[in-house]
Order: structure tokens, then C-alpha cells, then sequence
């Protein structure tokens, strides 16, 4: 074999030996994208409620769009079920009247900062201002206030954590995550819920997810058939307080 070939032979093996390690990197990458998020830090953010009791809640982030937000609450009143919806202080300034609606089905509301952006990247400032943006957007257009927070893209560190706290707010991620904004079929999405159930799980979806509509009342149908009873995360909680209550034999003091 001549050199020329040689110096080929030995690129090639080195290119196959990049790709195999652009491989290995995307396909953990992907792992680190899709996993639901469920960390027991920082401590004192909900990521679920501890009880025995079969009772959940469906948390909806409501940020882009008007999408598929109605059709979620027909479907949501058919099946007599009351939700807490997460939503975008952008969002609710150009979609007031559909805001409104969910608050008049009987639904519970929380923050999901303004602009939905990363609220680990910014700075103490722009974080206190995004936050006193989302607050006076919920005050304007609902005349209502909340101590419900989700920051978006449930990235989330003890700094963002305790400035929220410090302002009276209860910080809720979740433990179960549909992954509704992923090209899952609509079995995909239902076996992500049933698959992972459990007592005081906090499940996470999107109101901008189509797919989402289809499996929404089979998820439904199938958690009440293992007789769970899907509530707002408030009410969930009361349901951690009367577990400690009962261990300790004193009032147990939650966040916030």
C-alpha cells in the first residue's frame, strides 16, 4: 500500500471515529432534552406533593398562541376537571378575553414570567423585572393575583428559587412530563401519564399541543378508572398538609 493510501485509510478512520463520537453526544443530549424534570433540589420547590392519596393535578403552560386553549377547557369542563394553568405575562396581555375564560371555568392560575425566557441567565435586575412585568400583567387584565410560579422551561437555581420565595411565591415544577410538544402519537402521550401515575404526582402539558387534545380525554378516562381524582395544585396540596399534620402532630409549614 503506498503512502497516499495509507494517509486515506487513516482519515477515513478518524472521520468514522468523529462521527461516532457526534453520535454518542447527540444521543445524550437528546436524553438531557426530553427527561422530565424531577430533582429533589433546590429544596422547597414542588416537583410533587407527598401523600398516599390517589389524587393529582394537570398543570397546562399556556404561552404561545390561542392553539388548542379552548378546546382544552371544553374538554376540561366535559369531564367536570379543574386545572392550574401556568401562563406567559406576554401571552396573557394579547390573549386577556381567552385569560379570562379560564378563570371564570374555575381554573387556578400561575406565573410563568413574562417573556418566557431563561431566568437563570439574567441578572438580579432584569429577574426583579420580569417578575414585577408578569405581576402587574395578572393584576391589569384578570384583577387577580396568585402565589403559583413555574419558571419557564422549568430551569430553575436556589438564586431564582429564593427571590421567588422572598416575594410570597411557592415555585411548582412537576414529576410527570407528557412531552407533548415532541412528535409523540397520541399512545405515546397517554402511556407517559399512565406509565409513570402516582400518588401526588404534579403533570406537566402544553395548551399549544394538537396531539395533546386527542389523548387528553383517555388520560383522563383511564387515571379516574384507577380511581384518581385530578385537582388544582392548591387543593393538592392540602392533601401534603394533612399527611404531615397527621406524622407530626403539628401544623406543617409549606412554602409559602
Amino acid at each position: 500500500m503506498d503512502r497516499q493510501s495509507r494517509l486515506k485509510q487513516r482519515k477515513n478512520r478518524y472521520l468514522l471515529a468523529l462521527l461516532l463520537l457526534l453520535l454518542i453526544l447527540s444521543f445524550f443530549l437528546h436524553q438531557q432534552i426530553t427527561e422530565p424534570v424531577y430533582s429533589p433540589l433546590p429544596e422547597g420547590a414542588y416537583y410533587r406533593v407527598e401523600t398516599d392519596d390517589k389524587v393529582c393535578t394537570f398543570t397546562f403552560e399556556t404561552v404561545w398562541g390561542e392553539q388548542q386553549t379552548g378546546e382544552i377547557l371544553d374538554i376540561l369542563d366535559r369531564y367536570q376537571i379543574n386545572a392550574t394553568f401556568f401562563v406567559d405575562g406576554a401571552w396573557l396581555r394579547q390573549h386577556a378575553d381567552l385569560a379570562r375564560e379560564i378563570v371564570m371555568r374555575g381554573h387556578e392560575i400561575g406565573l410563568h414570567g413574562y417573556e418566557h425566557k431563561l431566568m437563570t441567565e439574567m441578572d438580579d435586575e432584569e429577574l426583579a423585572a420580569d417578575f414585577t412585568k408578569a405581576v402587574n400583567a395578572l393584576q391589569t387584565e384578570l384583577d387577580i393575583s396568585t402565589n403559583l410560579f413555574r419558571p419557564p422551561f422549568g430551569e430553575l437555581d436556589e438564586r431564582v428559587f429564593n427571590f421567588a420565595h422572598s416575594q410570597g411565591f411557592t415555585t411548582v415544577l412537576w414529576s410527570i412530563n407528557v412531552q407533548d410538544w415532541l412528535n409523540l402519537t397520541r399512545d405515546e402521550l397517554i402511556n407517559k401519564v399512565m406509565k409513570n401515575i402516582h400518588p401526588g404526582a404534579i403533570i406537566l402539558m402544553h395548551t399549544h399541543s394538537a396531539r395533546l387534545t386527542k389523548a387528553l380525554p383517555i388520560i383522563i378516562q383511564s387515571l379516574q378508572h384507577q380511581d384518581y381524582e385530578i385537582i388544582p395544585f392548591s387543593e393538592l396540596c392540602r392533601h401534603e398538609l394533612a399527611v404531615k399534620e397527621e406524622e407530626h402532630a403539628a401544623p406543617y409549614l409549606w412554602y409559602p
